[in-house]
């Protein structure tokens, strides 16, 4: 009953671990992905668009897109008529809260990646010590049948341990990128969108 005790009180924590990375991961993968960019062609056309003058249609290519940055382009078009210091600042705070928004939760998978591996090493440490334990216990010859299972516990909570470090950081990393690729795409266009407005307003000068 006490050799049970310890089995769960050093894999109930990593079982709990697991199932939040699990949560958290397929919150923020289905969040993240959920947020759609421009596509290639419809990248290809609102550049060519700009580049040949015509500003409405691609602001109009831009909305029916319907990114996941539509608010921010939304902020675009409503300080379309303001100085260009403005329009980027106004631009530039929606942008963070959008950075934000993608990012909120992902501390969360960096944290389990720290621990997981901390919690499989206080089960190795408990493991070991059943181990010796057992050892001590032992009246007659020590059988290696008396420290295999405190072994098996010390090397499977690091183990698992670790798998759940790996899975953590590997879709922690995966969501990163996915998030700066769309930041960059979102930077990019609008700030091409404010340029050519700043272009427009100054040849009407």
């Amino acid at each position: 009953m006490q050799d049970d005790i310890w089995v769960i009180l050093t894999g109930v924590p990593l079982a709990l671990s697991s199932v939040i990375a699990i949560a958290l991961i397929f919150d923020r993968f289905a969040f993240i992905i959920g947020k759609r960019g421009l596509g290639k062609t419809a990248n290809q056309a609102i550049f060519d668009a700009l580049h040949k003058h015509k500003l409405a249609d691609a602001l109009d290519i831009l909305q029916q897109a319907n990114t996941g940055y539509r608010y921010v382009v939304a902020e675009l078009i409503e300080h379309r008529h303001s100085n260009k210091e403005v329009r980027d600042e106004a631009i530039k705070i929606m942008l963070v809260r959008y950075s934000n928004q993608l990012r909120r939760r992902l501390s969360g998978l960096t944290t389990i990646a720290s621990l997981a591996p901390m919690l499989g090493l206080l089960g190795t440490i408990i493991g070991l010590m059943r181990s010796f334990r057992d050892i001590g216990l032992s009246k007659g010859p020590v059988e290696p049948s008396i420290v295999a299972d405190g072994l098996w516990q010390a090397l499977s909570t690091t183990a698992v341990g670790m798998i759940i470090a790996v899975i953590c950081v590997m879709f922690h990393a995966l969501l990163r990128s996915r998030i700066r690729r769309h930041l960059a795409e979102a930077a990019d266009v609008l700030n091409h969108f404010s340029h050519c407005i700043q272009l427009e307003e100054s040849h009407h000068d």
